[in-house]
């Protein structure tokens, strides 16, 4: 039985698809959904420069994140389906498939089999990948 879906985005289509996948779910099933966006904040070093630039740009990032999980959200909440937002730090890889089980207890994880950081993809593979070998919980990936 699934009780509680963790659907993760990124603003890429396939994350958009997931969403709309995880709502057709959770009405099958009487399910919650818990968004996840996950940012990895810059590391910048610097030493004469000002630290309200780094401020300023985690701010830009947290608020953009925000704005994704609330556009998300908004189709979850039209379908009339209980839902939680979480904006997350670190590699995507990692706390998808280890802290996100661990803290929200989700039954599933949907999520886009292809996100938008073709980058990360071609050096260090996949996330969806990595998040559906390692993860302690089921994954469901959206083509």
């Amino acid at each position: 039985m699934i009780s509680r879906i963790v659907v993760a985005i990124d603003g890429s289509e396939a994350a958009q698809r997931a969403v709309d996948f995880s709502v057709e779910l959770a009405k099958k099933f009487d399910a919650k959904i818990d968004i996840v966006n996950v940012i990895q904040y810059p590391t910048i070093t610097y030493y004469d420069s000002d630290q309200s630039f780094y401020d300023s740009l985690v701010q830009r990032m947290t608020n953009t994140a925000s704005a994704k999980l609330d556009g998300a959200a908004a189709v979850v909440k039209d379908a009339e389906i209980a839902v939680d937002t979480h904006v997350l730090q670190g590699d995507a890889r990692f706390v998808l498939a280890d802290q996100v089980p661990e803290q929200l207890s989700p039954d599933l994880i949907v999520m886009g089999k292809t996100g938008t950081n073709i980058v990360m993809r071609v050096f260090m593979g996949s996330t969806a990948r990595y998040v559906s070998e390692h993860a302690e919980t089921s994954v469901l990936l959206v083509q």
